[in-house]
């Protein structure tokens, strides 16, 4: 049997020799991938295997050394603990037990114990001998024990506290008088009167406008501002000047503010109305003109009532009926700089 199997095997090996098979595409890429996952699985074996042991042996360390440990000794430590500090020990509580103190009366520092003369004198005698013991004793009573026994000192008492009560209550009115002033005076500067000037870019032929105003501010919140007032403008028509009163209406916001400057945004708008040097100024012929703006303002402030400030605004001006070409029909968005004084009250 040995024989026919070794014959097969040579037959096998003479007929297999030199034989090479064909592998296919991507057949060594997917060994080395499965080679690399099964040793991942087998390193993350041995590393639960290796805590698990660790868990095992601090288990069984802990048990065997809960059950072997001196229960009756620590519980005999930690009683005679909790009776020495004046506590009792209740099952695995200690309660501690306060006893009132008992200050001793403290004496001034004037207090002497004089314990003097206390010399033996010894006469020797052929018959008798003779001792003398003289002891004196000097003591001061307690200011404190007469403070307690005394009823004027209750009084006194008494009368500190209701000073120190009357001194706090006149602190706390005060300060609620001092609060209430600077909240009048903050409620008092919430208004302010602007006067400013300006002018705009000129256009073509045109000259530069003139513009004066007067506005009145009011304060709504910390940074919010309403502005509203009567402005004048001197407007260049070509071989006369035209004359408008308008109404602006401006929203102010605090943008940045410091002790001295402020700067804010502001947004808007004005109605403008000739009132002279067109031939004929009725709202037929001259109607209101409108126009939005928005910019910046910056203020410095002299004092505290007193402020400088400058405000670019960009601005246009929409088309009305009117014939009369001004710089405002040649170049309706403008550019405008106003500068002026603000006083708050």
């Amino acid at each position: 049997m040995k024989k026919e199997n070794d014959e097969i095997t040579n037959l096998f090996r003479s007929r297999l020799n030199d034989v090479e098979v064909p592998v296919r595409d991507g057949f060594w890429e997917e060994l080395n991938q499965g080679l690399a996952t099964c040793h991942h699985r087998r390193l993350m074996f041995f590393r639960l295997t290796a805590a698990a042991s660790v868990l095992l042996v601090l288990a069984a360390s802990s048990a065997a050394f809960w059950y072997f440990s001196p229960k009756e000794d620590l519980e005999e430590a930690f009683t005679q603990i909790a009776v020495a500090n004046g506590g009792t020990l209740d099952g695995d509580v200690v309660k501690q037990v306060t006893q009132p103190v008992q200050h001793a009366p403290i004496l001034p520092k004037k207090m002497s114990r004089q314990l003097a003369a206390y010399t033996p004198a010894v006469k020797e005698d052929n018959d008798s001998v003779s001792v003398t013991v003289s002891m004196s004793f000097s003591f001061s009573v307690n200011s404190t024990v007469r403070q307690h026994n005394n009823p004027m000192n209750h009084v006194a008492n008494e009368a500190w506290q209701n000073k120190e009560s009357v001194q706090q209550t006149g602190t706390s009115v005060e300060q609620e008088s001092t609060r209430a002033v600077l909240t009048e005076s903050a409620r008092s500067r919430s208004w302010a009167l602007k006067m400013a000037l300006g002018s705009s870019l000129p256009a073509g032929k045109y000259q530069m406008p003139v513009l004066g105003q007067l506005t009145v501010e009011r304060q709504l919140t910390k940074h919010l501002a309403i502005e509203s007032g009567l402005r004048y403008s001197y407007i260049d028509g070509g071989q006369k000047g035209l004359h408008y009163i308008g109404i602006p209406l401006q929203m102010n916001v605090t943008l940045a503010k410091t002790n001295k400057m402020n700067l804010y945004a502001l947004v808007g708008g004005v109605a403008d109305k000739c009132i002279a040097g067109a031939a004929n100024n009725n709202f037929k012929n001259e109607p209101i003109q409108l126009a939005v703006m928005g910019g910046v303002g910056v203020g410095y402030k002299l004092n505290d009532k007193v402020a400088l400030f400058a405000e670019p605004t960009v601005v246009h001006h929409f088309r009305t009926d009117s014939k009369q070409e001004t710089v405002r029909t040649e170049r309706p968005t403008n550019v405008n700089l106003i500068c002026g004084v603000r006083m708050t009250y």
